[in-house]
């Protein structure tokens, strides 16, 4: 029987809509992968390239010294492992060397770390006017867990009531991304040169500084820049 132009008309709109609302469907689709692939591909550069922010955990100076500043120190870095304790006091000494302060490395003087000790540190600086030591080591190590919880896909809206793969739901609650990093407080502290008292002292919390250029030369940045503020160096 022949549909009337009404019945073919009715018929034909349904057709258009049904189509228009798959390519919507299909679209939306596509739209929900790729903001979910966007996002777990942000979540990971946020795992990977973030870390724990560096903190002076304690910050303890003595009532009894009232200066003058210390323009000649020597740095300790009290570690048996070469590279480090070059990489420490090369870089304290750098940066106190900008700050007006003659700066000589305990390695540079006594090469054997195992006869580091306060009186040959006392013996080999004779004659170099040093007015206090800036001893560095490392008080304890840790690890750090870095989480971050993967983006879970929101539920379908209502169904159409259609088995299609337009209303499939593509990916499940993506697991959590952890990154592991060692984590040592390095005790720092001034010694005056003339009567070995403890003038100041500090802990500072770094993520993994041994073996990391950019890490050793904050946390000495801080330090520096704490010796400053408490008019233990010369302002700059």
């Amino acid at each position: 029987m022949r549909k009337s132009r009404s019945q073919e008309e009715r018929t034909t709109k349904g057709y258009i809509e049904y189509w228009t609302d798959l390519r919507e469907g299909d679209f939306m689709s596509k739209l929900k992968i790729v903001m979910m692939g966007t996002l777990l591909f942000a979540a990971a550069l946020l795992t990977l390239s973030c870390a724990s922010p560096m903190r002076l955990t304690d910050d303890w100076k003595s009532s009894t010294y009232t200066g003058p500043a210390y323009k000649k120190i020597m740095v300790v870095a009290m570690t048996k492992r070469i590279e480090m304790r070059q990489s420490f006091e090369d870089e304290f000494a750098r940066q106190l060397r900008s700050r007006g302060v003659e700066a000589a490395t305990c390695h540079e003087c006594i090469p054997d770390p195992d006869k580091v000790t306060r009186e040959e540190l006392i013996k080999v600086s004779q004659g170099m006017g040093i007015e206090a030591y800036l001893i560095v080591r490392v008080l304890r190590v840790g690890t750090e867990v870095q989480s971050y919880q993967g983006q879970s896909p929101s539920p379908m809206a209502a169904t159409t009531g259609r088995d299609s793969m337009v209303d499939m739901q593509w990916f499940g609650p993506e697991p959590s991304m952890g990154k592991r990093s060692d984590v040592a407080t390095l005790e720092s502290r001034i010694y005056d040169g003339k009567t070995s008292n403890l003038v100041w002292r500090s802990t500072v919390d770094a993520v993994n500084p041994y073996g990391n250029e950019d890490q050793v030369s904050k946390f000495v940045s801080l330090i520096v820049k704490t010796l400053g503020d408490h008019k233990l160096i010369p302002a700059r």
